[in-house]
C-alpha cells in the first residue's frame, strides 16, 4: 500500500493518506480562490477511511463555509491542511496538493471544475479535462 504524506508549512500538522485517491481536482470557484489566496486550488479527494491526522490535531482550527463545507488549517502557520465539501465529496477529506510531501503520478490533477468562474488571466491546462459542475 502506498502512503502519501503531507504537512503544513511549520510542520506542526502532519497528515497521511493511502492510494488510490478518489479524484484530484483543480477548482476555479470564487470560494477556493478567496480561501486559498491563489488563482485556483488543487485538491486531492480522499475517502475518510484512507485519511489520517498523524500529528498536531491540537493545532488544527476549522472555518465553516456553510453547513456542508469547511476548511481546516494550522493555527500556528495558517496553512490549509484539509477541507470538507459535503456537496460534491461526501465522506471525504480534501487535501491541498501543495502540502503533499511526496508527489507521484497517481496524484496529478485529473479534472478542472468551475472553469466558467476562473480568474481572467488563468489559462486552463489543456491536458486536464474540464468537468461541468453545478
Amino acid at each position: 500500500m502506498t502512503i502519501i504524506n503531507a504537512q503544513c508549512r511549520c510542520g506542526n500538522v502532519r497528515l497521511s493518506f493511502s492510494l488510490p485517491v478518489t479524484k484530484v481536482v483543480q477548482c476555479h470557484c470564487e470560494s477556493c480562490r478567496k480561501m486559498n489566496g491563489s488563482d485556483y486550488s488543487t485538491w486531492v479527494a480522499i475517502n475518510n477511511e484512507q485519511f489520517s491526522i498523524d500529528d498536531g490535531n491540537d493545532h488544527i482550527k476549522e472555518f465553516k463555509l456553510n453547513n456542508l463545507s469547511s476548511k481546516s488549517f494550522c493555527s500556528t502557520c495558517g496553512t490549509g491542511v484539509f477541507g470538507i465539501n459535503g456537496k460534491h465529496f461526501k465522506n471525504h477529506k480534501l487535501v491541498p496538493l501543495g502540502i503533499v510531501s511526496n508527489f507521484i503520478n497517481e496524484i496529478k490533477p485529473q479534472v478542472q471544475v468551475y472553469t466558467d468562474n476562473k480568474a481572467k488571466w488563468v489559462e486552463l491546462h489543456g491536458s486536464v479535462p474540464i468537468y461541468p459542475v453545478k
